[in-house]
């Protein structure tokens, strides 16, 4: 019978940080590099995953809340890690359910980054989620401690704002909608508000970092999702963006092509 370990006392029990702190302080944990595929990442839980659709063979995508899923953003705590030469499998606990997860060494970076990772600790892991003979389990490409405990409070608020929103689209149109760009819903919001020629490109791209799903992301946004999403040249949201740095509403996180906002929105 499943029994969690997760600490849900401890993990409500807040990390210390005001919550201006959390959403300024960069991450630069996760590189791009190891970010694969990180515009796509979805927050969820076990339990969601537990509970997906797997519309065709073992191949074929996840399928929650009507949305094609593949690659994840967990957070909980780590058990029954065991170490190899070529990589780390452990379970992940997150109060919802257990998940296998595991880690290959293709780098010694990867190596590196689980010497941090124990048993009883807190993390946060983007991976690709796969599924052999109907076991589920979760191919990380990337893992790191969490620091603030606030953060697991917020995964939390970002898998209910997510789901909430992905189920209220599908009702509006009338069944399950298994476009990629349904799995983000920045996409929907920010194409409607675009066309509103009272603001500037400058406020266009801060109301964009402050939507939930670019504040939920450690690495912000880069320049080239901006500009998708926006649909506002590339020179135009280049000076945007500079001027919203020279005036210390934005900073850039993991490389300079990456931002984030520096106030709350």
């Amino acid at each position: 019978m499943y029994g969690s370990q997760f600490d849900g006392a401890a993990a409500f029990s807040g990390g210390g940080f005001m919550p201006s702190e959390a959403t300024q302080t960069p991450d630069t944990s996760f590189s791009p590099a190891k970010n694969r595929d990180v515009q796509a990442l979805l927050p969820l839980t076990v339990k969601q995953i537990n509970d997906a659709i797997m519309p065709g063979n073992e191949k074929s995508e996840f399928l929650i809340d009507g949305v094609d899923v593949n690659n994840v953003k967990l957070v909980g705590i780590i058990c029954d890690r065991v170490g190899r030469v070529s990589d780390v499998t452990f379970m992940l606990d997150d109060g919802t359910g257990r998940i296998d997860c595991n880690k290959w060494f293709h780098e010694a970076v990867d190596a590196n980054e689980m010497e941090g990772i124990l048993d009883g600790m807190y993390v946060c892991a983007h991976g690709r989620l796969k599924s052999f003979q109907g076991k589920r389990s979760l191919n990380v490409f990337s893992i790191r401690p969490v620091e603030d405990y606030n953060e697991i409070a917020s995964h939390f608020i970002e898998c209910i704002y997510v789901h909430v929103y992905n189920n209220r689209s599908r009702k509006l149109h009338g069944g399950a909608n298994t476009q990629p760009q349904v799995t983000n819903p920045i996409n929907q919001s920010f194409g409607q508000s675009n066309t509103d020629a009272s603001k500037s490109i400058e406020e266009k791209v801060l109301d964009f970092l402050h939507h939930p799903m670019c504040l939920a992301r450690e690495e912000g946004a880069s320049i080239d999702y901006i500009i998708n999403q926006l649909k506002i040249p590339h020179d135009k949201i280049t000076i945007a963006i500079e001027n919203l740095v020279r005036e210390g509403n934005v900073y850039s996180t993991v490389d300079d092509n990456h931002f984030k906002s520096a106030i709350n929105g």
